[in-house]
């Protein structure tokens, strides 16, 4: 997971339990581009997992479930002995929600991902979920990427600037 994290300049905050945290960097290029990254992260994940599972067979079957989100988040480092870096906000619980919510094997995600960046990706309305703190979201599950030659080239264009904003997207795994 960790060479995808690196291949699509993602962020990955922790890993807790069965949960791995990755984040988009806030970044004043185009708006939906960490968003679009942090989809063709989870798209690619779920072949890693697939293709891991064809050949070694031997470990047993896994399935993950991804939960995508957008919005703004704060960070930080917590401690003063053992130092660790967290990130809080409505983005990483409702992320948290998506991924709790979501079923085996698939990319579930809120409307609000689809607003950011639907153009580039083929959405499935899964309809809506009762979300604990939120009540009643749309969800959608994320079925594929539109233009496979971006998917290539995401990372040779992206060219981080550095900016105040603290908008990030969440996956959460």
């Amino acid at each position: 997971f960790d060479s995808l994290v690196d291949h699509y300049d993602l962020n990955k905050v922790k890993t807790i339990g069965d949960c791995y945290m990755v984040t988009s960097i806030p970044s004043s290029d185009l708006e939906h581009d960490g968003c679009a990254r942090v989809c063709r992260f989870a798209l690619d994940l779920m072949k890693a997992v697939q293709a891991f599972n064809n050949t070694a067979p031997q470990h047993g079957h896994i399935q993950i479930r991804v939960g995508i989100a957008c919005g703004q988040v704060v960070a930080g480092v917590v401690g003063t002995k053992r130092f660790l870096f967290d990130m809080w906000g409505d983005a990483v619980n409702v992320a948290a929600r998506m991924e709790q919510h979501g079923l085996p094997g698939r990319i579930q995600t809120t409307k609000e991902v689809v607003d950011n960046i639907g153009r580039d990706f083929t959405f499935e309305c899964r309809g809506p979920l009762l979300v604990k703190g939120k009540g009643m979201m749309d969800t959608y599950l994320l079925k594929s990427a539109k233009d496979v030659e971006l998917r290539r080239s995401v990372c040779q264009r992206w060219n981080p600037k550095p900016t105040p904003s603290t908008r990030s997207e969440s996956a959460i795994i």
